[in-house]
């Protein structure tokens, strides 16, 4: 018998007559009960573990997803100025380092996949 029509059967026996002292209640019924409460109670834990972990999984890849969202990762950074001499003269160009997202190349994304960041 299904769990659902189990607990139908009892509610349907509970309807009855209170005042009937002659009513027991059936002994069957209220260890099904029990253990049906004790079945949801670790299935509640299994849930809230389960739930634990997919905010951790979904935190990753929120984190992973800013950091390729972030303009500022797709920009050359400058690491040093042109120079000039006294008479304006350029003796050096700018000098600038490659995007960050050019040294990471997906492994941000591959740790968040994979669960080991």
């Amino acid at each position: 018998m299904m769990h659902k029509e189990r607990l139908e059967e009892i509610k349907k026996e509970l309807e009855l007559d209170w005042s009937d002292i002659s009513y027991v209640v059936n002994q069957d019924d209220v260890k099904w009960l029990i253990n049906r409460v004790e079945e949801l109670e670790e299935q509640v834990k299994d849930l809230k573990i389960m739930l634990k972990v997919l905010g951790r999984q979904t935190e990753r890849y929120k984190q992973a997803l800013e950091f390729y969202a972030d303009e500022e990762h797709y920009k050359e950074k400058l690491i040093s100025e042109a120079q000039y001499d006294a008479d304006g003269i350029c003796i050096s160009n700018d000098e600038y380092d490659p995007p960050i997202i050019y040294f990471d190349s997906g492994e941000k994304a591959r740790q968040a996949l994979e669960g080991t960041k």
